[in-house]
């Protein structure tokens, strides 16, 4: 922990307004890009960055000074997003991808080199792999996209999650096996 993240914490613990705009300042543009990557939507992402934020405050009476906040900031971004993930999903709702109003992706307009075949092809395994994700339990979700989205270790991720290092081996193990047995079942992954 640095000295700046010292005193962020000792000015939010205080219930000082700087403490908690320096805390936003710093980490505004990490915990908006993690929610991006849940929802892919630009007004879902403020949404939930202003909740992340509200749960922060809520949270830092509770928080333990000496330790990260990173980790801290990390995991109720996630279990933000996931719950609002499950939500949806619960809602009959789809992940919202729709960048402009003519119902494009960014994935439609930006240019690509590649066949129409490989993208095509692509496209259906991202989204058979999203889908995937989506479908595992929720800590087995998020060891995997802490793992492989945001290329935590091991014990950086028993960390954030509060769960034994043997447990996140357990579920990296468990979550990657049943995607791949959906990758196989789409015809997307060979044995």
């Amino acid at each position: 922990m640095g000295v700046e993240e010292a005193v962020i914490i000792k000015l939010c613990k205080s219930n000082k307004r700087e403490g908690y705009n320096l805390l936003y300042e710093k980490y505004e543009t990490y915990i908006y890009s993690l929610c991006f990557r849940y929802t892919h939507s630009k007004e879902d992402s403020l949404d939930l960055l202003q909740d992340v934020y509200l749960k922060i405050y809520q949270g830092m009476p509770r928080f333990k000074e000496g330790r990260s906040l990173l980790p801290w900031i990390r995991t109720i971004t996630v279990n933000t997003c996931l719950n609002f993930v499950t939500r949806r999903r619960d809602n009959n709702l789809s992940l919202s991808m729709q960048i402009d109003d003519d119902n494009n992706t960014l994935e439609d307009v930006i240019p690509s080199y590649t066949s129409v075949v490989d993208e095509v092809l692509l496209r259906r395994t991202r989204n058979i792999l999203k889908n995937a994700i989506i479908g595992l339990p929720k800590d087995m979700k998020m060891a995997i996209i802490l793992r492989h989205v945001e290329s935590m270790s091991y014990r950086e991720i028993a960390e954030a999650m509060s769960i034994p290092l043997g447990t996140v081996k357990t579920l990296l193990f468990r979550g990657r096996k049943l995607l791949r047995g959906q990758l196989i079942a789409h015809g997307v992954w060979e044995e």
